[in-house]
């Protein structure tokens, strides 16, 4: 059972202990509050699941008027109103301005609790509701920035048109744009994906959008472009702003009137969602004529923007924890816990590569530690660490030094299991064991 916390605002005193005593003996867990200035304090400092609030609190206030306050600035809080008077006139009003429920003086316990539960769950199946969505949207993060994120994945992912993801390097517009598909109509099938960075410019236009066989000296046979293989599904096309500006014109027609046309062949009607992203300005690249403004509007029906990882530092504990246990269950190795001044000392770096270098440096740390749990000593590469402690002399001796201490490393993780080790390492058994030969590493008897 989930922990569900109240906060009890009413000005009779005698009332607060009473009825704070009732629910704590029945599980509940419970801050007091007689006057407006504690109860504000304590909603600022506290997430409470629960508010019941007395309709004329304090004697010299209204009640409702604190109600709409809260329904303003804690819209997902559940109130529950207490009156005096037992008015079925204040029931209506405190439903209508917000009130999750309404209970009367003397408060029967029975009814209190009855009432209690069905707020309770409301609440079990919103917390559920909201471990789903983020299941479904595989990103990590709780900031108020990631919520909206969250928010926007969800409101896109429901509509079909195109959607443009923008942000730095590494902060997670792939994981983003998987997750528009994942929650849309397409969801069931795979995302297909093409990277516009790594394609040679020449080539554009046939892979995008295939050609027939014999339209041009080499063309044997047909080929699929990838829009054909999106038919009917998404298409994530990393690194937008690296199209050629003479392709762009022919994406503004696949856009517009859902068409292409092979090289060589007929125009062929699909029906494809563009999931676009680029870590560039492509508003300022149409005002460098780099990019077709047109295309950008097209492009930019719903726009997310991952921040990057510095403007969203409450998120790196969470990050960093999944990332390790992650790590350790891939690599079928004990959890290794990141003690509170490694934590402080990851938040308070500027990561540059964003939620990629955390990942990174986490899984280093983690083949590197010599510990069951990570400090802030582990999160030290190792060419800072051991060039502080003594001279290397030329690069390869450095080269040498740290390899030596990977593979030292990676062995102790899998217990000296030579293959274990090999596939960790991406080499064969022979390789590991030249390896070891030649760094001479001492391999413990057995």
């Amino acid at each position: 059972m989930l922990e569900i916390s109240i906060l009890l605002a009413d000005d009779d005193l005698v009332f607060l202990q009473l009825t704070s005593d009732f629910l704590r003996k029945n599980g509940y867990a419970v801050d007091c509050s007689s006057n407006i200035e504690a109860t504000e304090t304590l909603l600022q400092k506290n997430n409470y699941d629960i508010m019941m609030l007395d309709m004329c609190f304090p004697a010299l206030y209204d009640g409702f008027s604190l109600l709409d306050k809260v329904r303003e600035n804690y819209p997902d809080l559940p109130v529950l109103m207490i009156s005096g008077s037992g008015h079925i006139p204040d029931a209506v009003k405190a439903i209508k301005n917000g009130a999750m429920d309404f209970i009367e003086k003397p408060i029967d316990t029975t009814h209190l609790l009855l009432r209690l539960e069905r707020i309770y769950d409301g609440i079990v199946t919103k917390k559920q509701m909201h471990s789903l969505r983020l299941a479904a949207i595989g990103m990590q993060g709780n900031s108020a920035v990631m919520q909206k994120i969250y928010d926007d994945i969800c409101k896109a992912a429901r509509f079909d048109c195109p959607v443009l993801i923008t942000g730095e390097t590494g902060a997670g517009k792939e994981l983003a744009a998987r997750a528009v598909h994942r929650l849309s109509k397409y969801g069931e099938k795979n995302l297909v994906s093409i990277n516009c960075a790594s394609i040679p410019k020449e080539l554009f236009e046939a892979e995008l959008f295939g050609y027939e066989s014999g339209s041009f000296t080499g063309a044997v046979k047909a080929h699929r472009g990838y829009f054909e293989f999106a038919d009917q599904n998404s298409l994530f096309m990393d690194e937008i702003s690296q199209l050629p500006l003479e392709v762009q014109a022919k994406l503004l027609r696949v856009v517009s009137e859902n068409e292409i046309q092979k090289i060589g062949g007929k125009v062929q009607k699909v029906n494809t969602r563009i999931i676009s992203a680029t870590n560039q300005n492509l508003e300022k690249l149409t005002e460098e004529k780099l990019f077709r403004k047109d295309l950008f509007y097209r492009l930019n029906t719903i726009e997310i923007n991952i921040p990057p990882l510095r403007k969203r530092i409450e998120d790196i504990p969470v990050l960093a924890e999944y990332f390790m246990n992650e790590f350790c269950t891939r690599n079928d190795i004990p959890p290794k816990p990141i003690s509170p001044s490694a934590v402080s000392w990851l938040c308070e770096q500027k990561w540059e590569g964003n939620v990629r270098e955390l990942k990174n440096a986490v899984e280093r740390a983690v083949v590197f530690s010599k510990n069951d749990h990570l400090t802030m000593v582990d999160f030290t590469t190792p060419s800072e660490s051991d060039l502080s402690d003594r001279e290397y002399g030329s690069l390869r001796k450095a080269i040498t030094s740290f390899e030596k201490a990977y593979i030292e490393n990676v062995l102790r993780i899998y217990n000296y299991n030579i293959r274990q080790a090999a596939y960790h390492l991406q080499m064969d058994k022979s390789n590991l064991f030249k390896k070891i030969s030649a760094l001479k590493i001492t391999l413990p008897t057995r």
